[in-house]
């Protein structure tokens, strides 16, 4: 598992306040096997506080809700759940990275798992909290489809076709997270596609004075990461938002720096715009559908 000692650097699995949210930055090895029926699997789409979570079950034991996160590259457990089921560890790798043989997803399964640790998130969930996160691109060479309408998550063989810039978008390999293009204005901006907050749009702060707005951003909470603490600013706009061809009914923006490492900022599009649409990820290609 080359590289294995610098994957957890900082584990950066984060709750944050507003929005709050699980992120794990980092990469880890890929699974060392990935089996999915013939006919794909598809299974419930649970959710915690608009974020979208899977059962899965960990060497045969669960199932366990963790939160299913497309921005998050890793999959991490709950710590008190590694130590609960003695999980190996990883030789070389930091304390609490540990090693799960099979991980299942409905039918879909993936064995020879390294995941890395994540702090209790009994705040979030009430009796059932999620137990971690999985990465949405844990299933390269799959399609997993977010369908949002129907609460439901299917995962596929298969990959999309090349982008049109409509509803198919390419982004970079180097990204760890998947990005797309929002026009506003006149302006063109790449934020993450981020099912793993509860917010709508969010755009770094330096960002609102490029933008029409009719309202000055205003702080209306502030969320912590291990970068910093950083405030959430909220402002109305009255121009059309684009996401290729579909516009997006949005009458205000979120602006914050917020960010779970020492990258610059971005920004993220959340739960309140993805709900209305059912997002394919291919990971192996590093490309996006949107569909409403």
């Amino acid at each position: 598992m080359p590289g294995i000692n610098k994957l957890f650097m900082m584990v950066a699995v984060v709750l944050l306040a507003t929005p709050s949210k699980a992120q794990a930055q980092h990469e880890l090895p890929p699974p060392e096997k990935i089996e999915v029926p013939d006919g794909g699997v598809t299974v419930p789409m649970l959710d915690v506080g608009g974020r979208p979570m899977v059962s899965v079950t960990l060497n045969g034991k669960g199932p366990y809700p963790l939160i299913l996160d497309t921005g998050a590259s890793v999959i991490v457990i709950d710590s008190s759940l590694v130590a609960d089921m003695a999980l190996p560890g990883v030789p070389g790798a930091p304390e609490g990275v540990a090693r799960v043989e099979e991980l299942a997803v409905g039918g879909a399964v993936l064995r020879g798992v390294v995941v890395g640790p994540a702090p209790m998130m009994a705040g979030l969930g009430g009796s059932n909290p999620p137990r971690g996160v999985l990465g949405a691109s844990s299933f390269p060479g799959y399609l997993l489809t977010l369908n949002y309408p129907a609460k439901t998550i299917t995962i596929r063989k298969g990959s999309l076709p090349p982008p049109d810039d409509r509803r198919i978008f390419q982004y970079d390999a180097e990204d760890i997270l998947p990005r797309v293009p929002i026009k506003i204005g006149g302006h063109e901006f790449r934020p993450h596609v981020d099912s793993g907050s509860p917010a709508s749009l969010v755009l770094p702060v330096s960002y609102s004075s490029d933008l029409p707005l009719t309202t000055k951003p205003v702080e209306i909470g502030r969320a912590r990461t291990v970068a910093g603490e950083f405030p959430i600013l909220s402002a109305d706009i009255a121009v059309p938002i684009e996401l290729g061809e579909y516009k997006l009914d949005l009458k205000q923006i979120r602006f914050s720096d917020l960010r779970p490492g020492p990258e610059a900022p971005v920004g993220n599009i959340g739960f309140q715009v993805l709900r209305d649409f059912i997002i394919t990820m291919d990971s192996k290609n590093h490309r996006l559908k949107f569909e409403r």
